[in-house]
């Protein structure tokens, strides 16, 4: 089962994400940021979306093909259970992954 991955810009809310939902037990990954002129715009988090977000949660992170892999922080991994989160990644549509894949890139930076 493939992970639905999008791409969210919320100028009313002040932040991007991209987001990664499993459609079937509605488990969520979301990597936000403020936008540019926001109070934490210099850092990214990582959260459930229903979680307390997790700052710097994310040691390394590489693409194979249409899988994501990203190595958490031992406080990032404590809420996801695991230090590698990993998945395959397909789109709705609006965002091809290779443009998620760049989305996720300049978040993290």
């Amino acid at each position: 089962m493939a992970i639905l991955g999008s791409y969210q810009r919320h100028a009313d809310l002040g932040c991007e994400a991209v987001v990664f939902l499993d459609e079937e037990s509605d488990a969520c990954v979301q990597l936000q940021r403020d936008l540019p002129g926001g109070p934490r715009a210099d850092e990214y988090c990582l959260t459930t979306g229903a979680s307390a977000p997790v700052y710097g949660a994310v040691s390394q992170w590489r693409r194979v093909g249409d899988r994501f892999e990203f190595a958490l922080i031992p406080r990032a991994a404590r809420l996801f259970g695991d230090e590698v989160i990993s998945f395959a990644v397909v789109t709705d549509g609006d965002a091809t992954v290779d443009e998620l894949a760049e989305h996720v890139e300049r978040l993290l930076r």
